[in-house]
């Protein structure tokens, strides 16, 4: 019998998706978000939960830990061009945390909820020995501006928004003993694009999309696995953060950063090239650039264009539960 170490995150959820009985749910398992059809809209639903030994690095303030875990939440819905209706938020807190501590975890979670013009609606207190938040978030989109992540087509664009690498580079910071907070902000206050995604919705030009959470290698190979497509990546195409490039001194560093690390919860969009620029105008509408970085093949391979034009199998390092590379 296997461990969950040797099969990973991935494999343990297809196992668990084998067993569950599909009711009546629209959309399921294996997107962002699950979806409800109520009179021509879906209801979403999504979940992130958060423990203190995987996700919380030292130096992470209790109001930031709030903040996160809304922020990644609302993300999922953002993925799927949904508005956030609310979130109820569970805590298993020791009995050690102090007053404080919780007050300022519950502010943060709030100021997240409040810039997104949403709340905090309920949830549940538990006594646990490590410190393990868990939301549970819904949201609403019109059917026919759901954004799934099956739906690529062969010859479309690969895009995302933003610039990758600012989570790496504030966890590099972090390493090297920098706890500045112009380094650490995106890494501990990720920015979810919910607007952007309402917008991208509404336009109703994106086949596919999902939300780069562990990393943009792990997406490719997932959003390759559900379409039954590959991928060409441009590594010279992809937007790089300023911090990440300040702070790596190496372009393996940088590189690492890009592609495998994660948490920037930037979108990751499949769309018709000559839909491209309708969406990246809009998009700027919104102080938020669109970029170019690759192309939907025919066949499942995942491939990157290094910076002297060849080509080689793009890794799967992005980051995944139980494994650890």
């Amino acid at each position: 019998m296997k461990t969950l170490e040797e099969i990973g995150e991935r494999e343990a959820i297809r196992i668990i998706q084998s067993i569950l009985s599909k009711g009546g749910e629209a959309v399921g398992i294996g997107d962002d978000c699950a979806a409800f059809e109520i009179n021509g809209k879906y209801l979403l639903i999504s979940t992130d939960m958060i423990t203190a030994s995987t996700h919380i690095p030292k130096g992470m303030t209790p109001w930031e830990i709030g903040w996160f875990i809304a922020a990644i939440n609302f993300s999922d819905i953002a993925a799927k061009g949904g508005d956030i209706l609310g979130m109820v938020l569970s805590l298993g807190l020791p009995a050690n945390v102090s007053e404080d501590f919780l007050v300022s975890i519950i502010e943060g979670a709030d100021a997240c909820a409040r810039s997104y013009k949403t709340s905090i609606v309920g949830g549940d207190t538990k006594e646990d020995k490590e410190l393990t938040l868990c939301g549970t978030v819904f949201g609403m989109v019109p059917r026919e501006h759901f954004i799934g992540r099956k739906g690529a087509e062969v010859g479309d664009i690969v895009a995302v928004t933003g610039y990758l690498g600012k989570a790496a580079a504030g966890f590099f910071a972090l390493q090297k003993g920098y706890n500045k907070k112009d380094l650490t902000k995106d890494l501990f206050q990720p920015t979810p694009r919910v607007l952007e995604g309402i917008r991208l919705g509404e336009l109703k030009i994106i086949h596919s999309s999902m939300d780069i959470s562990d990393g943009l290698s792990s997406s490719l190979y997932q959003l390759s696995e559900i379409n039954e497509v590959g991928f060409e990546i441009w590594l010279d195409s992809i937007p790089i953060s300023d911090k990440l490039m300040a702070v790596c001194d190496s372009q393996e560093c940088i590189d690492d950063g890009i592609l495998h690390f994660g948490g920037d919860y930037e979108l990751l969009l499949i769309l018709p090239e000559d839909k491209f620029l309708e969406a990246k105008h809009e998009l700027e509408l919104f102080g938020t650039n669109l970029t170019k970085i690759g192309r939907v093949r025919e066949d499942s391979d995942i491939l990157i264009k290094n910076r002297r034009g060849v080509y080689s199998i793009l890794p799967d390092l992005g980051y995944e539960h139980f494994k650890h590379r």
